[in-house]
């Protein structure tokens, strides 16, 4: 454990530029500012889906698990078999200024976490999703995603009260496909997921470029209202919380 900690801490600080053909696999669990660094792989074939494997919390580039009001800031995270960068069980986590492009699975994964992603790309999964999240309350604000067959998946699982998920002024581009997907896997019927949108581009539409998916499944969607959108600008998490349930709730 201190070897794998100490070559961690090793890989943070010693190089603003790393690159390696052995595994960069960071995980980090309170705020990391990777400002003016870069983790690449050189591994074969990554951002080809035919070529995913292994283990999401072995094979990504950066993990971000378990953090509690942390901010990650900064870096740019390249090429893995499967996730770029993958969080899951964060609560009040900001993620801002990041790039990471090149996953066989998707370029960013984010599960059962309340989060705000701001002022970043992910892009570079040409048969497979830019951002796929699971459960949670997420938001996104002015980020680029871009050449991926999907653009932003989310699901389901859990029994929890709603999985919702914001966007504001966030640019498609290059999207082949989807740019919104929209699963309740725990209960199909009932369809707990809610988008909630405003300002959103999209450029370079592929030939088979549809806003939503095929079954139009993102069937709950709202209007960002002047109150939430302020609420997204000032990282509010606990105003976003309420507003979120009060529009779900007089929705319904």
């Amino acid at each position: 454990m201190l070897k794998i900690a100490l070559i961690t801490i090793y890989l943070l600080f010693s190089s603003s530029i790393v690159k390696s053909d052995s595994k960069i696999n960071i995980t980090v669990k309170e705020s990391a500012d990777f400002t003016g660094r870069e983790f690449k792989r050189n591994e074969e074939g990554c951002g080809l889906r035919k070529n995913q494997k292994g283990n999401r919390d072995e094979e990504s580039v950066l993990n971000i698990f378990n953090s509690k009001n942390s901010t990650i800031k900064g870096g740019i995270f390249e090429c893995s078999l499967q996730n770029v960068i993958y969080a899951k069980w964060n609560r009040n986590l900001i993620i801002s200024s990041v790039i990471a492009s090149k996953g066989s699975d998707n370029a960013f994964e984010i599960r059962n976490s309340k989060a705000i992603i701001k002022d970043s790309k992910f892009s570079f999964s040409p048969q497979n999703k830019c951002v796929e999240g699971e459960n949670g309350l997420l938001v996104f604000y002015n980020n680029i995603l871009e050449n991926c067959k999907v653009g932003f998946d989310i699901e389901k699982t859990d029994s929890s009260e709603f999985t919702a998920v914001i966007f504001l002024k966030n640019q498609f581009i290059s999207i082949r496909h989807d740019a919104f997907n929209c699963h309740d896997k725990y209960d199909k019927k009932a369809n707990k997921v809610y988008l909630f949108l405003k300002d959103n581009t999209f450029k370079k539409k592929g030939k088979d470029f549809r806003k939503f998916g095929k079954y139009s499944n993102c069937k709950k969607k709202y209007k960002i209202t002047k109150e939430l959108e302020d609420a997204v600008l000032d990282s509010d998490f606990e105003r976003i919380d309420i507003l979120v349930r009060e529009t779900i709730k007089n929705k319904s």
